[in-house]
């Protein structure tokens, strides 16, 4: 499907449609059974929503009491724009401590993003994230883990993944109350490796899958998710939007997302930040409330491929060690696939890209027939949330009660309406023959491509051909480009093969050093 949109499937282009993860200022309409990409004045149906700011606030202002915030505001310059590396610099040379930089978050938190007209990107800041910083300091000299990687460096999580200290509310009001009892897998593993634990980010309610018409990075719990470079113009895109735009205003220096089909990848791109989806598998999922529990991967958000892959390090099962090279891309062959509804002149520009840098750029055809993820959600969604809900003791744990605690207020529960968990609630078993179909066809289709045309790698515009790695579960990599139409943030992404993790993350951070695509919203 390398030249147009495959009308026999209802692949990535309904996806689009129902997901909003399209490239911003992008609306799509049903004509005659072929979907058609149209230019849109602004995202449909965002607008200025934001609900709990005052939870937020009063939890930071507590943590803040006391600080003097005038003072440790002059150290912004030392991890603002900076990568990991960087702010682990100054940390060793005493320059800023970890409280510090955890008490300038939480302040950007406070004055960007939970003002009135702010980002909204941050549902929950944990507590003792302060406290944590602190223990971060005292602990340096003796722990060995001190000052590398992860160590001291606040993170952000999807608000679908489940942390002992805060609410995991997957963005839905029925759930605004719960508290796990324990972390999520990747949560206790960064905690293990000094991470502080910033708070929680904004999302698509249940990523997505509540309203065909819900807009992307809205919830019922906090509200519309801004895209600071287009506020109500450009979509902030989702499902992983809070952890975009909090990364991209540099509200934290990274966060984790989660993806089944776009989820990380998209926002990132219309964010102008790294998006790095592992191969499935690298890091666990569980505790994560799913949408597709057989598809689902977390993934990483960070301004630089680097943080990316520290972050990555920080909470996987096994860890890589790539050798960032600018010139790793150089005599390679990587596979550019186009879509007809993609900006022709951005293509262009990215296929000089690579050739200026020495790649050999093949234009391969990629089978799609038979790669389904956003109609599959439906297959298993009932199933995967009752025994997610179940295990976990929810105070809600049938799809059913659900849709009926969402009827009891629906200007605030359902705003856009809840028909996509209506149609969910119908299918009394899980087809999993269609959605492991699905998932074999991927499979079947990149192994195909990647061994008729010896390719080290795929690239793509943005979000453009993320169902087929989604559902094979091929590790995908994002990496800003620049500007497009409107002035709207671009990414290039990559794939690789399966668990070519390290390979994928060494050819991003090449094209990175080349290509200089990262634009900062508020130009610090």
């Amino acid at each position: 499907m390398s030249k147009g949109i495959n009308k026999s499937t209802e692949k990535g282009a309904d996806k689009r449609k129902r997901i909003g993860i399209t490239a911003a200022g992008v609306g799509i309409v049903l004509a005659a059974g072929v979907l058609i990409y149209i230019k849109a004045a602004a995202p449909p149906g965002e607008a200025w929503i934001s609900y709990n700011n005052q939870r937020v606030l009063d939890s930071i202002e507590k943590q803040l009491h006391g600080m003097k915030m005038e003072e440790i505001r002059k150290k912004e310059p030392y991890i603002l724009e900076k990568s990991i590396r960087e702010i682990q610099d100054e940390a060793a040379k005493g320059t800023i401590s970890y409280e510090e930089m955890t008490a300038i978050c939480l302040y950007r938190i406070q004055t960007l993003d939970q003002k009135e007209k702010g980002y909204n990107s941050v549902i929950s800041v944990n507590p003792r994230a302060i406290e944590d910083a602190r223990e971060r300091d005292r602990e340096r000299k003796d722990n060995p883990k001190a000052g590398r990687g992860m160590y001291g460096i606040p993170v952000m999580l999807k608000d679908n993944m489940n942390a002992s200290d805060m609410a995991t509310t997957v963005g839905t009001a029925a759930f605004s109350d719960y508290y796990p009892s324990e972390d999520a897998e990747l949560v206790k593993t960064l905690k293990e490796n000094g991470a502080v634990i910033l708070g929680k980010n904004n999302l698509s309610e249940f990523s997505g899958y509540v309203s065909s018409v819900m807009p992307a990075g809205y919830s019922g719990n906090k509200g519309q998710t801004i895209n600071p470079f287009g506020p109500l113009k450009l979509s902030a895109s989702g499902s992983s939007s809070g952890s975009a735009v909090a990364v991209t205003c540099n509200l934290a220096p990274v966060s984790v997302g989660t993806e089944t089909d776009g989820s990380v990848i998209a926002p990132a791109a219309m964010n102008s930040v790294v998006g790095f989806k592992p191969s499935r598998g690298s890091i666990s999922s569980e505790g994560i409330f799913p949408l597709i529990k057989k598809i689902d991967t977390p993934g990483i958000l960070a301004k630089c491929v680097e943080d990316a892959g520290t972050a990555y390090n920080g909470a996987a099962n096994t860890p890589v060690s790539p050798d960032y090279r600018p010139d790793a891309l150089k005599g390679k062959t990587i596979g550019l696939i186009r879509y007809e509804y993609n900006d022709k002149e951005k293509l262009d520009e990215l296929k000089k890209t690579l050739q200026d840098m020495g790649v050999h750029v093949v234009e391969p055809e990629l089978n799609e027939n038979g790669i389904i993820v956003f109609h599959h959600i439906a297959l298993s969604f009932k199933k995967d949330f009752e025994d997610y809900a179940q295990a976990y003791h929810f105070p809600i744990q049938t799809l059913e009660e659900l849709i009926v605690f969402n009827r009891n207020n629906p200007q605030r529960n359902i705003k856009y309406g809840q028909d996509l968990l209506e149609e969910a609630v119908t299918i009394e078993n899980a087809d999993m023959d269609r959605i492991n179909g699905s998932i074999r066809n991927a499979d079947d289709a990149l192994s195909a491509v990647f061994d008729r045309d010896r390719l080290d790698g795929l690239v793509f515009l943005n979000s453009s051909g993320t169902t087929a790695p989604a559902a094979a579960g091929y590790p995908e990599l994002t990496v800003p480009f620049g500007t497009g139409t409107g002035n709207a943030p671009q990414g290039a992404t990559f794939v690789a093969e399966y668990g070519e993790d390290q390979t994928l993350l060494e050819m991003g951070y090449s094209f990175e050093c080349f290509a200089a695509g990262r634009v900062d919203p508020l130009d610090h």
